[in-house]
């Protein structure tokens, strides 16, 4: 007999529990999505003010749009309509928004080719060594210039 109740309790705190701490947490995620608008640059999961109107205008909301059933989706879209886009705190994936997802990777990929061309172009070896120039004085002038360099150190 005992173990049937063990059972019992076990089945209703299994099935019983989950339900408010999932609610909580469901607020506390949308909390992360969206940015605080009293300036802070933080979510609103992550305010730090003591006293934050905005904060606790927009949780309120946010649990009043739990309880009545309404999904993230449709949270979500509430509050662009009500504060803009800026409001999420991450950019949506799509235009021109997608560079500052793949922005970051595309500089590194252009920089490391950068880095390969030039190394490649300065590791080269030249086949043959450059040509000598010709001697531009004439015999005649290279003895000139033999006789004052003479003249000279002396």
């Amino acid at each position: 007999m005992r173990r049937v109740w063990y059972a019992a309790l076990m089945v209703v705190a299994v099935v019983a529990l989950p339900h408010a701490p999932a609610q909580a947490a469901s607020t506390h995620e949308l909390a992360q999505q969206f940015m605080c608008q009293c300036g802070c640059g933080l979510t609103l999961a992550n305010c730090a003010h003591e006293v934050c109107g905005p904060r606790d205008q927009m949780l309120s909301q946010i649990r009043q749009f739990v309880a009545t059933g309404k999904s993230p989706l449709q949270i979500r879209d509430a509050f662009i309509a009500q504060f803009g886009v800026a409001v999420l705190s991450a950019p949506p994936k799509s235009g021109f928004n997608l560079l500052a997802y793949w922005g970051p990777y595309a500089a590194l990929g252009a920089g490391a080719l950068v880095i390969a061309a030039l190394a490649a172009l300065w590791s080269r070896r030249p086949s043959a060594p450059p040509p000598v120039a010709e001697d531009p004085l004439t015999p005649e002038q290279r003895a000139v210039l033999t006789r004052e360099l003479e003249r000279f150190e002396d």
